[in-house]
């Protein structure tokens, strides 16, 4: 009797926590530092949590459920942390977070980006060869009243033009593209002006990447060229591969396809280029113009799409300038001078203004509209101008292989701001924060997320696992750890209400996660 008194026995509840992508991200964190390096630049006295600790814990949330800060404390509780990092319930409130992120002004933040950069190619040894910069912009719900200078009203990507928007500058690796260098700026100004103020901070990167890379190679596109910036860049020690506007060099898009040669191996399928050299930014340099098949089929359903629309607005207004002639038109009568301006409106834009046309014509007292497309303009731009890339390059030895390889590596950078768009993941946006200092501290806390995530992919790609960054984190986050509560070990203790014994177990791994399991050594934090 005293035996079975003693067994287990039913279990009196269980709890579920989220294990695999918290404890695999912890130990990414704990390799790369982190909490050290931000301690290091927040001046905190040593009384409860770290500034750093705090930062982690935002960082982790980012890539695994992002979290508004008054819910960061709920979504501890349903992960591993508080075994891993335990903080009392009142720690954790919004306001506790935002005190602490109070140590770290602009200066700190570069700092520690800094050190996190140099640590990551100093131990990590992240591929240098290549580097590629761009820029994106993300929507806030700030008021107009609202103090931040970061938040302007431009031209956003969403579209959301009622919106104020932040921008975020970001460098990244060739490999698994790990974030090298960020830079929040304000949402207005053109990328080549935003280009002119960083280069500075990214060629004083080259000085801290140059013990690890002799050759490095910086790629952007056409949107931040201008003659100061590429004067900036010649004088650095970079390499670089860039774009130009096709319209401004109309020499090279005369060029014949006949010139043009077929690039060899599958990478380059339906790809053909033609190399020169021209003055271009005050120098001779090497020109390659590029005509790809897939950029062409993407710019004819691009010009089809956006072509049916125009021709149904076309007709539309058509029918509308008819009705107004009918006894009983409610609306004002149509001018000659408001039609032509409509008109202008709707034949304008990339491409379909070079072969959509349309007229106001007279008859009888009456206007009347004409439009149609006209067929040998358009088939001299599909031959002439589209599937076009020129590209150009500082570095004379780079084959025209290398060149266009390089110049498709962009997809690392954009592939970057898709994951911080990602409702469901880094989701950096939308962005409730009041000032500049808490909008930089959440970019960091999202750059860092996204840092950490690009690492964890890599080292598992590394050992041999073919899987995609998103696969990978919804796998992690399926193996949970269960804690099984059972009754107090005697009667006695029962009969007190001795504290419930508690077993802890994970779920039932698949092959896969076993697979994970062991590359990503999580065995370390499994409870005893």
């Amino acid at each position: 009797m005293r035996l079975l008194a003693e067994s287990r026995g039913r279990a009196l509840w269980a709890e579920e926590r989220e294990f695999g992508a918290t404890a695999a991200l912890w130990r990414l964190a704990d390799r790369l530092r982190l909490v050290e390096i931000i301690d290091r630049h927040a001046r905190k006295r040593r009384q409860g949590a770290s500034v750093g600790e705090y930062m982690l814990l935002a960082t982790i949330n980012r890539a695994v459920d992002p979290k508004s800060k008054a819910g960061l404390a709920e979504w501890y509780r349903q992960t591993i942390l508080p075994r891993l990092l335990p903080l009392p319930p009142e720690a954790l409130c919004s306001q506790r977070f935002w005190d602490h992120m109070q140590y770290l002004d602009e200066a700190a933040l570069a700092a520690i980006e800094a050190d996190v950069t140099r640590r990551l190619v100093e131990d990590f040894h992240v591929d240098l060869r290549a580097l590629f910069y761009d820029t994106t912009n993300f929507d806030t719900f700030l008021c107009s009243e609202s103090p931040s200078r970061l938040a302007r009203r431009g031209h956003a990507k969403s579209k959301r033009t009622d919106l104020r928007i932040v921008g975020l500058a970001l460098m990244v690796s060739w490999d698994f593209h790990v974030p090298l260098f960020s830079r929040v700026y304000e949402g207005n100004p053109p990328d080549s002006v935003t280009f002119s103020k960083v280069l500075d901070d990214l060629v004083a990167r080259y000085q801290m990447f140059q013990e690890r890379c002799a050759r490095i190679t910086l790629v952007f596109d056409k949107g931040n060229n201008s003659g100061d910036n590429i004067e900036v860049l010649d004088r650095s020690p970079y390499h670089v591969i860039g774009s130009l506007v096709p319209a401004q060099h109309q020499d090279l898009l005369d060029i014949p396809l006949c010139k043009f040669r077929s690039l060899e191996g599958p990478l380059f399928e339906g790809m053909r280029v033609v190399r020169t050299e021209k003055e271009v930014f005050g120098r001779r340099r090497v020109i390659l113009v590029t005509r790809s098949q897939a950029l062409l089929r993407g710019q004819v359903r691009g010009i089809r799409q956006h072509l049916t629309k125009k021709l149904r607005a076309l007709r539309d207004l058509q029918r509308r300038l008819q009705r107004s002639y009918q006894p009983g038109w409610p609306g004002k009568p149509f001018t000659r001078e408001g039609l032509e301006k409509q008109l202008a409106s709707l034949t304008a834009g990339q491409y379909t203004s070079e072969f959509l046309w349309a007229r106001v014509r007279e008859s009888d007292g009456r206007l009347a509209i004409e439009f149609g497309t006209d067929h040998r303009a358009y088939r001299r731009l599909k031959s002439r101008v589209l599937g076009k890339r020129v590209l150009f390059t500082t570095n004379p030895n780079l084959t025209d292989d290398e060149i266009v390889f390089g110049y498709r590596g962009r997809h690392h950078v954009e592939r970057a701001f898709r994951e911080m768009k990602d409702p469901c993941f880094i989701r950096f946006s939308p962005a409730f924060h009041r000032t500049d200092a808490m909008i930089r501290v959440h970019a960091l806390h999202c750059v860092l997320a996204l840092t950490l995530m690009s690492l964890l992919h890599r080292e598992v790609v590394t050992a041999g696992v073919a899987i995609s960054q998103r696969r990978l984190l919804e796998e992690l986050k399926r193996i949970r750890e269960i804690t099984n509560y059972y009754p107090a070990h005697s009667e006695e203790d029962a009969g007190l209400g001795g504290r419930p014994r508690a077993e802890r177990v994970l779920t039932r791994l698949s092959p896969q996660q076993e697979q994970l399991f062991r590359i990503l050594e999580l065995g370390q934090f499994e409870a005893s």
